[in-house]
């Protein structure tokens, strides 16, 4: 359908530079899929301000709901019609139509600029929509007044002044045009438009006491009862329960991070007096305002507690992940982390370090770790107990018992000595090392020196292991055998050799060995 050209007839046969317009009463029923051929485009710009009645706006194939006080921009080549929403009720449309290119230069004549038309058409859509306020209609209706005038009159520089009234009419439709869309689809519909428009205004003067529906109705252009329908319709609640929500939700907000007197808050959240506030707060909390703060600042001292609670178990499960992983650098900065946390140093230890490396010894046991696995933790879970022994002092966290280990005289095989005193640390026995080729007298005096509950002795070769029963022996005429307990292992030896000298302890491998070391200490 073309443009009403009987009403928008040109000055003159050459005059393509006319701005049209004209007030279009329009009464044709929307019907989806059979309106189409009610539709039209145009070379130039149209701008439609809904001066009355309701109906639709179909654009693109998109039907969208308007009313008075809708604006739409549509530019060259976008196809779209007006269509009434009731038979017998009109759809009353003022439209404008100009051709940018003969108006303006610059990035306003340019579809390729983000600011042509003056930025009413976003990421090159060519549709912008708007819902004016009643005061913006009218300024809008007296612009397109005073252009019509120009145009007729054609007096001294009348087209710069019908550009500066376009300019103004594009100006004052760009502050409304609402967010970019990429696709029409995406137009919210306009009775949401309305609503949205409703909530932004209470959200930004909800502490004027003299906020109403009627005073908001009358800035949208649009009745109280149909503006009271849509609130309800598509929000569910009654417009004075969201305002008084509104309120009550900035007033608890002020109750809890302020110390503003609860009179002062009451004013500057909109209510009306001091007695109403209360009221309102009593119905919905139970309390009164001053019980309130006092409540949410306990609450708020208790949620505190518990997040850096979390924290900390956070960091010493991390410390346990990591020594898992033989990441000993990490697992020095976590420690220091818990310990600038506050957390408990033997919870640390136990749960973090000593937990670690006991998931490492219960899979070195079902062979799902390996040596190479275990040295790493070991290292990363030693280099976290540095960070912690000054602690530990302080704290007067004792070792859950002491041991003195050692490859026995003769033999200088260290290699499953050492992996059970990374096993025995990690349970947290504390471990004195003699190292290789040690004698009974060593083991023994040790013992004595250190108050030690367990000698662990250690063997590779069938030659040495007769140097354990000698340390067992020693330590009877010592008179420590009822004190001691004695452990052996090592590849030649065996459940029979550790009964036979008197041992009291024999274990196959390392992990096995700080199990049993663990036991007897706790039992001693």
């Amino acid at each position: 359908m073309a443009f009403d050209e009987e009403v928008f007839v040109p000055q003159s046969a050459s005059d393509d530079v006319s701005v049209r317009q004209n007030v279009t009463a329009f009464s044709d029923i929307y019907c989806p899929g059979s309106s189409q051929n009610r539709v039209y485009s145009h070379t130039a710009v149209e701008i439609g301000i809904v001066l009355s009645g309701e109906g639709t706006h179909l654009i693109l194939e998109q039907a969208i709901p308007c009313t008075a006080g809708d604006a739409f921009i549509i530019g060259p080549g976008v196809s779209h019609g007006y269509f009434a929403q009731n038979t017998g009720e009109k759809l009353e449309v003022h439209r404008l139509l100009f051709d940018p290119v003969h108006w303006f230069d610059g990035p306003f004549a340019d579809p390729e600029s983000d600011r042509f038309c003056g930025g009413v058409f976003e990421d090159g859509l060519n549709i912008g929509c708007a819902v004016l306020t009643k005061k913006t209609v009218k300024q809008l209706l007296e612009l397109c007044g005073q252009i019509t005038e120009e145009m007729e009159s054609r007096k001294r520089e009348w087209r710069e002044a019908v550009k500066a009234h376009l300019s103004l009419v594009l100006i004052l439709l760009g502050r409304y045009v609402g967010e970019s869309v990429k696709n029409i689809s995406y137009v919210r519909s306009k009775d949401w438009l309305f609503v949205t428009r409703t909530i932004e205004i209470i959200e930004a003067d909800f502490a004027d006491n003299d906020l109403t529906l009627g005073s908001i109705a009358e800035r949208l252009f649009v009745s109280k009862a149909h503006l009271s329908r849509l609130f309800k319709r598509l929000t569910g609640e009654m417009f004075s329960d969201y305002l008084r929500k509104v309120r009550y939700s900035h007033a608890c907000k002020l109750l809890a991070e302020t110390e503003l007197p609860v009179s002062e808050i009451s004013q500057s959240c909109g209510f009306r007096d001091l007695s109403s506030f209360r009221r309102v707060f009593s119905a919905s909390e139970g309390t009164t305002p001053s019980d309130y703060r006092k409540a949410r600042i306990h609450s708020e001292n208790h949620k505190n507690t518990n997040i850096q609670k979390e924290s900390i178990m956070s960091t010493i499960a991390a410390i346990s992940e990591n020594v898992q992983k033989g990441k000993a650098k990490i697992v020095q900065e976590l420690v220091k982390t818990a310990i600038e946390e506050g957390a408990d140093i033997s919870q640390i230890l136990n749960d973090g370090l000593l937990d670690g490396m006991s998931v490492v010894g219960e899979n070195f046991k079902v062979n799902k770790v390996h040596v190479p696995e275990v040295l790493v933790a070991a290292r990363a879970m030693n280099m976290g107990v540095q960070i912690l022994k000054p602690y530990l002092v302080q704290a007067g966290v004792e070792a859950t018992g002491k041991v003195c280990i050692g490859t026995v005289q003769g033999d200088l095989h260290d290699i499953g000595k050492n992996l059970v005193k990374m096993m025995m640390e990690g349970k947290g026995l504390e471990v004195i090392d003699l190292g290789t080729d040690v004698s009974p007298e060593a083991f023994v005096q040790t013992a004595i020196d250190e108050n030690c509950q367990i000698i662990c002795c250690s063997a590779l070769l069938t030659t040495t292991m007769g140097v354990m029963e000698e340390v067992v022996k020693l330590a009877e005429e010592k008179g420590i055998r009822d004190k001691v307990k004695i452990m052996v292992g090592g590849a030649p030896v065996n459940e029979d050799f550790c009964k036979s000298i008197g041992a009291d302890v024999y274990t196959s491998d390392a992990a096995s060995a700080a199990d049993a070391a663990l036991a007897l200490c706790q039992n001693a």
